[in-house]
């Protein structure tokens, strides 16, 4: 069905959907509709989802050396974007906390909202050079000279 480059591509392309649509495309036009409350964690849950998946294909042997690797250059790009969602959630929580010591509404709204932006920074700084370097693997990939070693 699928050739051998389509199989080397596949993972990364998977990741570079991921990075695209639920931690670039979603997270902005939530600020900017102000539905993150509700969109952020939607689009982190179906991001985690698709991580999970990556996860499952990089430990699968059902598979030739080279399309494992793949899937293991992928899982160890997931793994940097794992460690910003840590640092955007610790600094949503610290947020949260935060706002617990306010009693004024109307500020503690502020704050949060204000918090929420400040928070999905660290994904996006880590996001954006792990898309481009998915990028440029599929391209290298597609002119045949990246059959054997997997970044």
């Amino acid at each position: 069905m699928y050739n051998e480059q389509s199989k080397f591509i596949f993972p990364h392309r998977l990741l570079i959907y991921n990075l695209l649509i639920f931690n670039i495309f979603l997270p902005l036009m939530s600020l900017v509709t102000h539905t993150e409350k509700v969109l952020l964690p939607i689009t982190i849950s179906c991001s985690l989802l698709i991580i999970l998946f990556i996860w499952i294909r990089a430990r699968a042997i059902d598979q030739s050396k080279l399309i494992h690797a793949h899937w293991q250059a992928v899982w160890k790009r997931s793994r940097i974007v794992l460690i910003a969602y840590s640092v955007s959630v610790a600094l949503e929580v610290i947020a949260i906390l935060m706002t617990f010591a306010q009693k004024d509404p109307q500020l503690r709204e502020i704050m949060i909202i204000a918090f929420t932006r400040v928070a999905i920074v660290p994904t996006l700084l880590v996001v954006t050079p792990i898309l481009i370097s998915s990028t440029l693997t599929v391209r290298r990939i597609r002119r045949g000279s990246f059959y054997t070693k997997p970044a």
